[in-house]
This record gives structure tokens, sequence and C-alpha cells, in this order.
């Protein structure tokens, strides 16, 4: 089962959810898209899955599941204060304690991606913008130019576009197609 290339409206909108931020580490910038759940897992392959991530978080992560990889990290960054005597006095309760915290922040996260993403008027502002983007555009050009129109429509709560002008055909031989129609002028 390969993976499929997800729209550009939908790369973008998911690179941009978590303030640009990877969700993992929550300090990088998102750079590539992540499947939370791995497409080796059976995962699905459609925009839910997907969160923003690092490149450094998305190849450390890889084919793992999230449980093991966060235990994975938090062992290695706690390893010394957690061995048995000599090298650490605090031992595996505590071991567990940080990996139970670190999973859950992941998870509180994870949580508020998915409910970023679940947004309607989130979605509905990418797509009534970006969706005639083509999927093998520049997803880093297009991110910055993107990026500053995003977060000035999350503080305005994701406007609706307004609604194309009403245009009616004219007939002339080599004049213009389509004039725009009087707002005062009944259908």
């Amino acid at each position: 089962m390969g993976r499929k290339k997800q729209e550009l409206w939908v790369r973008l909108m998911v690179l941009l959810a978590n303030m640009g931020r990877c969700v993992y580490c929550d300090y990088s910038e998102s750079e590539v898209i992540d499947h939370v759940i791995p497409l080796a897992a059976n995962g699905a392959d459609s925009w839910r899955n997907l969160v923003p991530a690092c490149q450094a978080c998305n190849l450390g992560k890889s084919d793992k599941g999230l449980l093991a990889w966060v235990a994975q990290l938090t062992y290695l960054e706690n390893a010394l204060d957690s061995a048995a005597w000599p090298h650490g006095p605090k031992g595996l309760t505590w071991m567990r304690e940080k990996i139970d915290h670190a999973f859950d922040e992941v998870e509180a996260r994870l949580g508020g991606v998915k409910a970023e993403l679940d947004d309607e008027a989130r979605t509905d502002w990418f797509f009534d913008r970006y969706w005639h983007l083509s999927k093998s555009d520049s997803v880093p050009l297009w991110r910055a130019y993107v990026g500053a129109k995003a977060t000035e429509a999350r503080t305005n709560g994701y406007p609706k576009p307004p609604p194309p002008p009403r245009m009616r055909i004219t007939r002339t031989r080599l004049g213009q197609l389509l004039e725009p129609v009087p707002p005062d002028e009944a259908a």
C-alpha cells in the first residue's frame, strides 16, 4: 500500500497547525507531515491521520507507534538518572512517571492539532483559497507565502471570502464577453 500525495492545500493546512511548530518536540518549525498511526501499522492515509513534524522527529519516529517512540526518547534523555546504583538514584518508577508525563504532553498537543484540523471554518478557509494549487508545487515556498495569511485569518476567525460578483454574458461581436450586473438589478 503506497502513500498518496496529499493535495497542496491539505499539506499547507497540516503544516500550519500547532502554530507551524512540530507537534512532537513543540519547538522546531514543522517541515514535513507525519502519520500519527504509521501506514505500516494500517494507519489511514488521510489528513485526519496527519500532523506537522520537524525532519528530526519524523525520521526518529519512523514507523514506530507513538507510545513506543515517546518512551524511547524519554528513556534516552533520562537514562543516567534512572539507572540503578551507582549511576543514578531514581530507578524505574521515576522513569515510568517521566514516560507517562512525556506521553501526556504529546497526546495533549495531538489533541489540539486534531481539534484545529477538525475546525470546519479553518478547513474551508484553506480549501477556498488554495484548492487550485498543484500537488507538485513547492511546499516550502507556498508555506512561507500562506503562513502570514493563515496567522491573520486565525485571529479573525477564518472568515469566508466575499461572494464573486454577479456577471452576465454580453452579445457584442468583438467586445467584452462578461459584464458585471448592478446590485440593484433584479435577477
